[in-house]
């Protein structure tokens, strides 16, 4: 007697989803942390930007002396490209203090996202400056 072997049977069927929801069960995971290291690294690279335009600043406008120099956005918004104000809240002390030179010649730059997951680049968690340090200084916040 010939055999028809045309269709699937059921077990063949449970066995494929089975395997689907076990690739899925790693695989969404996984994809969450991608974006949020992209959403850190994104705000890293703003905080380079800000960092490297108070350099800008202090070399083409003023002398900017370790310790004693602290920039708000208006000195150092000519210098950057492609960060809009109204996407951070900058804060130190004064309120709008982007950028502070300190003693030690590094530049300290607070700055946190606008958006819904709120990301922040701050020097007093991080203790580092931007170009010294990686995304794991990128903490979500938490206020």
């Amino acid at each position: 007697m010939i055999k028809n072997n045309k269709g699937v049977t059921l077990v063949e069927l449970l066995i494929v989803i089975v395997v689907m929801g076990i690739i899925a069960a790693f695989s969404i995971p996984a994809v969450g942390q991608i974006i949020e290291n992209t959403n850190k690294d994104a705000v890293l690279n703003d905080a380079l930007q800000v960092e490297n335009a108070a350099k800008t600043y202090c070399n083409t406008v003023s002398t900017c002396v370790a310790g004693t120099t602290t920039l708000s956005w208006d000195n150092v918004d000519e210098y950057v490209s492609g960060i809009t104000e109204s996407n951070y809240v900058f804060g130190a002390t004064p309120a709008t203090t982007v950028a502070t030179y300190e003693s030690d010649g590094s530049w300290h730059v607070i700055m946190e996202t606008t958006a819904a997951q709120s990301w922040e680049f701050d020097d007093a968690d991080a203790g580092v400056t931007p170009s010294q340090t990686d995304r794991s200084s990128i903490t979500a916040d938490t206020d």
